[in-house]
């Protein structure tokens, strides 16, 4: 009996021995071919980019999996995951690029085939996409009297329809085309409009305040946030979809004013009385501040010059005033002062500061600190910069003119009525 027993284990140890050899693994990935596109070829949004090619495997082919992705691997568009089922299989599918906000740059294929053991072979095809030019669609122009804010909307070829009527006062509006969203904000109220059928898309609640509701707005350099300064001692930033994803709070007994984002720091005017006045830097993402200088008088506009470096426009009284701020050093000096002058506002174009003051429209070279004037009739109370070329708008009363860096000053129309802010709308 015991001999019998050893030979039966014997036996079941053979078995098992058997068919594990019987199960071996197989680890060796399918064959990945492309056929198309080509590597480094280059296309035009929008476009229709085909992928084709075959696998073959010792085994069974299991899927192929298919995407566009960016040169930091973060997926363009969503591709596609075919199923295999043979030691050959062919793929030919096509890909739909039309996004708007893609910008021109390398991207890449990505293409993995599996078989049903979960090997896979991984291939990145290098592609070229030319972005979707950036076009102008339209012109608005806001006016404002007795209590109301009109918003008008003017095609490419001239024509004007009344698109929106506001209660209230105009205050401050900003207009971002990668969005496709307006802001308007009046004495009464605030809200974000869809660009396309100015239909309102959500509200800014803000509480009731001696100073205005709104005190300055801008919109981040790549357009995906918009910023505004409420007069609660607040700046908000909001996404596309109006989600709230940052806000800094003044100092108690303080307001904010005028103000310029950057990508990692915030500079802003902060006010405990009509004399005490100071330059504030905050860090964006933190809100914490970081340091302050005293300041004379009200600015009136804070422009970036380059890395570090601001230009303040100030006033006082019946004076202007031009000073340079130097973050790196927190540090003002004061290039220029225009006595008898009020500036309305001022823009960094080709390297030069053009503003505009009750004495005219003015060109300063501050590293120079040489200043020129463009006219002394023009008084803007807008400048509004081009975003596809290099000009500038000029709201005048009534009219609307432009101003390019070569010195070209040109009438383009009268739309009737004084103009509170001109927005021009792009594609993107």
């Amino acid at each position: 009996m015991l001999v019998n027993q050893k030979v039966r284990i014997l036996i079941f140890i053979s078995l098992m021995q058997l068919c594990s050899s019987c199960t071996k693994n197989d680890n060796n990935p399918p064959d990945l071919f492309v056929q198309s596109p080509l590597s480094n070829e280059s296309f035009q949004l929008p476009c229709d980019i085909k992928v084709s090619g075959y696998v073959t495997d010792n085994e069974k082919v299991d899927r192929v999996e298919v995407n566009l992705v960016s040169e930091n691997s973060a997926t363009i568009v969503q591709g596609f995951d075919l199923d295999a089922d043979s030691s050959y299989f062919e793929y030919d599918l096509s890909f739909i690029v039309d996004d708007l906000l893609l910008l021109s740059g390398n991207y890449f294929i990505n293409i993995k085939a599996y078989d049903e053991f979960g090997n896979f072979t991984s291939k990145y095809i290098t592609l070229y996409l030319n972005e979707i030019p950036k076009t102008l669609e339209s012109l608005i122009y806001i006016t404002s009297n007795t209590n109301q804010t009109f918003i008008y909307q003017q095609d490419s070829v001239g024509n004007s329809q009344l698109v929106k009527q506001l209660q209230g006062n105009h205050l401050l509006s900003i207009g971002n085309s990668r969005s496709q969203h307006l802001f308007v904000g009046t004495d009464q109220n605030g809200d974000f409009f869809d660009l396309n059928n100015f239909t309102k898309l959500w509200n800014v609640p803000v509480v009731s305040s001696n100073y205005p509701l709104f005190i300055d707005g801008s919109k981040s350099e790549d357009g995906n946030q918009s910023h505004l300064v409420l007069a609660d001692g607040r700046i908000n930033s909001y996404n596309k979809n109006g989600n709230i994803i940052n806000t800094i709070y003044s100092n108690p007994q303080e307001w904010f004013g005028k103000f310029n984002f950057q990508e990692n720091i915030v500079v802003v005017e902060s006010s405990s009385s009509f004399l005490d006045r100071d330059l504030v830097v905050y860090f964006r993402q933190s809100g914490i501040e970081k340091q302050r200088v005293e300041i004379n008088g009200e600015i009136v506009k804070i422009v970036s010059v380059s890395n570090n470096e601001y230009a303040i426009f100030s006033q006082f009284l019946d004076e202007s005033r031009i000073s340079i701020y130097y973050e790196n050093l927190n540090q003002i000096y004061t290039d220029l002062e225009l006595p008898n002058s009020i500036i309305y506002d001022a823009i960094l174009l080709d390297n030069y500061l053009i503003f505009s003051s009750s004495n005219g429209l003015f060109k300063y070279d501050f590293n120079l600190n040489t200043l020129n004037s463009i006219s002394s009739n023009i008084k803007p109370s807008k400048i509004i910069l081009s975003e596809m070329d290099s000009f500038v708008y000029l709201t005048v009363g009534t009219e609307l003119w432009t101003y390019s860096g070569n010195g070209d000053l040109n009438y383009l129309s009268n739309y009737g009525d004084s103009i509170r802010n001109f927005i021009p709308v792009y594609n993107k």
